[in-house]
């Protein structure tokens, strides 16, 4: 008597995206954030100066240069988290000035997330001053590692 197998583990998320791009799961959908953390710099383009130290592309020699993690936070801060344009915006800014003053890119992935989770928590529970506070001292921090209060 043979037994019927039952689906199980994740199911399969479209990221729009061959298994050659993305060979498991978890790249296909960085890969999915990272693109819309792009289509970000592309859209606000004007709004966000020096987008080039987060992508940056060389039709001429074919090579892309960017920061992935970063662009997978903001990306996610979109799709994910639903965040509005405008706060995207001013983390990318932040992002981009904590790279000119010498941060690499996983301390400001890092303080990125540290900004993005709380910040998720408190857009459901708007009277919770903890969680308000959380995000004011991660912001803070991405602020200091761009210089600012220096």
């Amino acid at each position: 008597m043979e037994q019927e197998k039952r689906g199980r583990g994740r199911p399969k998320i479209d990221a729009h995206l061959t298994e050659v791009g993305a060979p498991s799961r978890r790249q296909a959908i960085n890969a999915m954030y990272m693109f819309e953390g792009v289509h970000l710099l592309s859209v606000a383009a004007t709004d966000i100066p020096d987008s080039h130290l987060l992508y940056q592309s060389d039709d001429a020699t074919m090579t892309v240069k960017s920061k992935n993690g970063i662009l997978e936070q903001l990306g996610r801060m979109i799709e994910q988290d639903h965040f509005s344009e405008e706060d995207c915006v001013y983390i990318a800014n932040l992002a981009i000035a904590a790279l000119k003053n010498g941060s690499t890119s996983r301390d400001v992935e890092k303080a990125i997330r540290a900004i993005r989770l709380p910040m998720k928590e408190y857009y459901k529970d708007m009277d919770d001053l903890s969680l308000k506070y959380r995000v004011g001292t991660a912001i803070v921090e991405l602020q200091k590692l761009g210089g600012a209060n220096e």
